[in-house]
């Protein structure tokens, strides 16, 4: 009896060793020990993509990170979605969402003849493609201040800028590990690498590498408004999140050259009521924020129908060069109706106007960033866990 039980405790053994064997293995090693990175949504809903590998690359299925094709030599294909699956030069069946992986350094992918660092992944939704870029921290920072600042500001300024926009990327990448996406190529400037280079980006980039902003020990929304007018307001507090991030402040720089930044918007009631598809507009009326009175919503009302609009799709409908920034009133003045503003942006986080008055004081990025960011704490911090 015990030289049966031994038999059956063996091949136990046995069978269970190579069911582990046969079973697939996670062998993506673009997932081992990688950097803080940021998922892009380059294409959403697209019928087909051209997708070039130069150099060696893997493909692997992003749902194990088990590996299921490679090649040594660069390959170009549209990739398009099949009965069975992605196709992109063969036929993967059974595979409806792909990763592609640069095999090394030297090796990179290309989406419509843009380059992008990083991986790409492919992802099919009822026949259509979704086209994501997961990209490092670094040169996705490269590539959206590039777009955001062409032209340089002052050393300390761009350091301080490149550390909130860093902070706004661990928090947004680290908020949501499991998303598909976290940020649209278009609404943040992304373009990949193949935009120029920017001397004045790549050195702040790189000057404050790894550097980030923390509000009660993590990463927060973060970002910046060109000239507050005086205050400004907490992130929350405008976009309307359930997070925690730090408070407003008062910037006594912009607020002493407040009249400076005064800015005017009329516009005939027929153009709002088409831009805001009502068949009328009758009036508009203001949320404003109690601590710094600046604007988070706004409500459009018709003859039978009234619409509300956060503040930053109210001023896309206008137009960002005529509705400036949300520290306004308005006014009905007979068929026209009536902006008067200050500052431009969204007043919240970083005032770029009062950092310039600093750094030609002689204050540095982390003295800077202090007096926006109260109760926070800068760090070096390589990856998000």
């Amino acid at each position: 009896m015990k030289t049966i039980a031994k038999l059956v405790t063996f091949w136990s053994f046995v069978l269970t060793a190579i069911c582990v064997s046969a079973s697939p293995q996670a062998t993506d090693f673009s997932q081992k020990s990688k950097p803080a990175t940021v998922k892009v949504l380059l294409h959403r809903q697209a019928s087909e993509i051209l997708l070039e590998a130069k150099g060696r690359y893997e493909i692997y299925y992003p749902l194990d990170e088990t590996k299921i094709s490679s090649g040594i030599n660069s390959n170009r294909y549209p990739i398009t979605v099949g009965e069975f699956g992605l196709k992109w030069g063969e036929d993967f069946k059974g595979y409806h969402q792909l990763r592609f992986v640069p095999g090394d350094s030297q090796s990179s992918l290309l989406v419509n003849g843009i380059q992008y660092k990083g991986c790409i992944e492919v992802w099919s939704n009822d026949g259509k493609l979704n086209i994501i870029n997961e990209v490092g921290v670094e040169p996705y920072l490269k590539s959206v201040l590039s777009s955001s600042f062409p032209q340089p500001l002052h050393e300390e300024v761009m350091n301080a800028v490149a550390i909130v926009a860093r902070t706004n990327a661990y928090f947004i990448g680290s908020r949501n590990k499991q998303a598909a996406w976290h940020v649209t190529a278009g609404d943040v400037g992304y373009q990949g690498a193949s935009i120029l280079p920017k001397k004045h980006v790549d050195r702040a980039v790189e000057t404050t590498y790894h550097a980030i902003l923390t509000f009660n020990e993590a990463p927060f929304a973060a970002t910046w408004t060109q000239n507050s007018a005086g205050k400004t307001v907490d992130f929350a507090a405008i976009f309307r999140k359930a997070i925690s991030t730090p408070p407003g402040v008062s910037a006594p720089i912009a607020a002493k050259d407040r009249q400076q930044s005064k800015w005017t918007c009329s516009l005939p009631k027929t153009l709002l009521a088409q831009a805001t598809d009502l068949p009328h507009v009758t009036g508009v009326d203001l949320y404003i924020t109690p601590q710094a009175e600046k604007v988070y919503a706004i409500k459009v009302t018709g003859e039978t129908q009234v619409k509300d609009f956060d503040f930053t799709t109210f001023q896309r409908i206008v137009g960002p060069q005529k509705l400036r920034s949300n520290d306004f009133t308005v006014e009905t003045k007979g068929e026209e109706i009536v902006f008067t503003g200050f500052g431009e942006g969204p007043g919240v986080g970083l005032c770029i106007y009062s950092a310039k008055a600093q750094a030609e004081k002689g204050e540095k990025a982390p003295q800077i960033l202090q007096a926006f960011f109260p109760q926070t704490k800068l760090e070096k911090v390589k990856s998000l866990n």
